[in-house]
């Protein structure tokens, strides 16, 4: 068990000697006693640091880790980010520069004041190491690369990047989580840091772990947007969702950090001292190709089998109606980042004319064979702690079967199925397509198609998620990273189509956000989207106002996306300076790793 280790105990013995003598007499109002939440968790996280964590809790880790530390903005899936630590952020002419002015009066959980110190060795740690913090760290060693962070003043930081970052509010500015210099400075190895408790800016301070059974945290009594609406909250993991909704229903938890299954939903609904939110988190399940592995390597052949699922019969038969079909351009349509033409074309009769065009024709089986006689027959790897994913590859291989392609799901535990998707260095991996479940920071990154699908390269994912090649996308995606997002959406839009029309991937389904909770207990949730309502903003009062059980919109603070416009006349008046970097951005080979 991992204790809070800030206080001395002969501070503690003087705090306990002092509530004694200040006891209220007999008779005397009895104080309110602490409000405590309960929410179950689905894994661990070894000490919440953006450094060690497993992702256990996925999809739910991100917001975890807010309610402990902080970023800049909040939140990555708004194209306005509300200013969170920073106040505002100003770009330089070709959004090289951002120079961020920070919120006064911020103190860390052990006391300390936040600076900009702590913002310029948190962007500098993050570099340095980027095999340890890639989840948070990718916009800041990769696209674009850091270059400097300088201290300008002690509530002023300038951020330089060696490659225009007009998405910076965005990412990093809205994801990263800012550490203590005062603490990490001393750490040469993030990832040994295991056992000490975190100390953030956030909401909850960490007071006590128990690997792999539990946290609590208690409420930050001095934060910055006032303090939390609950004092205490206990965390246990409950790695099976079946046991954490009986513990709902008995009253033992007060609330399920995930989903609730289609099939409880309409029973929670009706039940007694229960009630359900909706919201989304941007979800998503998604059949990946190996696009280098023949026949999957066939755009014909990854097209037809996108045609041939019914993608709203998987969402009605599988999710009982809760979710929406998927889309063909991959974003989720709630992202300010989806494309214009959202939707998924289910067209068996058109998927088996593409067969026929390029010569694969059924053998007496009815499953299709390529020229060299092999069958169009498709493994998919799928996690066995996945039912839902599951169901759907069966139902997704009965529709399929209708073009002459068989599908045959292959449910391996995670670790097994990672293995199976690995190959060695400088080899393709053999597998023939896979499973997987996204969350909010695929959809709502302004980069997520550059690091999901570009060619394979130095730079981001492409190798480890399809091994997909295209070189119009690539160029329409790496100008797309020095746009600022109102005239990135026209490249954005061109992207999917070519991804709709490619079928890397196919998306199944985007499910339904469905929250249960107990009010009881609290009712103060409300639907941050891109969140769920496993949020930090559930919990402060500046967003009780909207309402018990409702969806947030931004506060009234001042937006950062007035400053970017003056970046943009700048940019027109400047046109010289604009062409040069543009016509660098265009080499992939030179600024993009690609």
């Amino acid at each position: 068990m991992l204790r809070s280790r800030l206080v001395p105990r002969s501070v503690l013995a003087g705090l306990a000697l002092a509530a004694a003598l200040f006891m209220p007499a007999a008779g005397a109002q009895e104080p309110e006693q602490p409000r405590t939440v309960r929410i179950a968790i689905s894994g661990y996280e070894n000490n919440i640091t953006p450094f060690n964590v497993s992702f256990g809790a996925f999809p739910v880790t991100h917001d975890l880790m807010h309610l402990v530390y902080d970023s800049l903005f909040w939140s990555q899936a708004k194209l306005e980010p509300e200013p969170w630590l920073a106040e505002r952020a100003t770009p330089n002419e070709d959004f090289t520069e951002w120079t961020v002015e920070l919120r006064p009066g911020v103190r860390w959980h052990d006391g300390e004041p936040f600076t900009a110190e702590d913002v310029a060795f948190s962007f500098d740690y993050y570099e340095r190491f980027p095999e340890l913090s890639g989840r948070y760290a990718h916009h800041v060693f990769d696209v674009p690369p850091l270059e400097d962070a300088e201290v300008i003043d002690p509530q002023t930081v300038r951020l330089t990047f060696r490659q225009p970052a007009p998405q910076f509010p965005i990412m990093p500015g809205a994801d990263l989580p800012i550490i203590p210099e005062h603490i990490w400075s001393e750490i040469e190895d993030p990832g040994t840091v295991d056992e000490e408790l975190p100390i953030g800016t956030g909401p909850f301070k960490v007071t006590e772990i128990e690997p792999d059974q539990r946290y609590v945290m208690e409420a930050n009594p001095q934060y910055f947007k006032g303090r939390p609406l609950v004092d205490r909250i206990e965390m246990p993991i409950v790695e099976d969702p079946s046991s954490a909704f009986q513990a709902l229903r008995a009253g033992e938890i007060d609330q399920v950090a995930r989903n609730l299954p289609p099939e409880l939903v309409n029973q929670f609904a009706d039940a007694s001292g229960l009630e359900v939110l909706e919201g989304t988190r941007f979800e998503s399940t998604q059949l990946y190709f190996n696009a280098r592995r023949a026949p999957w390597s066939d755009p014909a052949v990854r097209k037809a089998i996108s045609l041939a699922i019914d993608s709203q019969q998987l969402v009605d038969q599988v999710l009982l109606g809760q979710g929406r079909e998927g889309n063909d351009g991959f974003i989720h349509p709630d992202s300010p980042w989806a494309g214009e033409n959202n939707g998924h074309e289910s067209d068996p009769q058109r998927a088996e004319r593409m067969l026929e065009e390029a010569g694969y024709n059924a053998g007496s089986d009815g499953i299709r064979r390529d020229e060299r006689g092999r069958p169009l027959s498709l493994e998919v790897l799928i996690s066995s702690f996945d039912p839902l994913g599951l169901r759907a590859v069966e139902q997704v291989a009965r529709q399929v079967r209708r073009i002459g392609v068989e599908v045959v799901p292959v449910a391996l535990d995670p670790a097994t199925l990672r293995d199976r998707r690995q190959a060695p260095e400088g080899e393709a991996p053999t597998y023939d397509a896979y499973l997987s479940t996204l969350e909010t920071h695929a959809h709502a990154d302004p980069d997520s198609l550059y690091y999901f699908f570009h060619s394979p390269g130095e730079k981001g994912f492409g190798a480890a998620i399809t091994g997909w090649s295209n070189a119009r996308f690539d160029e329409l995606s790496e100008r797309a990273t020095a746009q600022p997002p109102q005239q990135r959406q026209a490249l954005f839009d061109q992207m999917q189509s070519i991804l709709a029309e490619e079928a890397p991937v196919v998306v199944l389904w985007y499910p339904d956000g469905n929250y249960a909770y107990r009010p009881a207990a609290y009712e103060g949730w409300i639907s941050d989207p891109g969140h769920g309502i496993f949020t930090k903003r559930s919990f402060l009062p500046a967003y009780a106002d909207t309402g018990a059980a409702s969806t947030v919109e931004d506060v009234g603070e001042s937006s950062v996306w007035p400053w970017v416009v003056v970046g943009l006349v700048a940019l027109v008046v400047l046109g010289g300076i604009v062409a040069v970097r543009r016509r660098r951005t265009e080499d992939p080979e030179e600024d993009w790793g690609g």
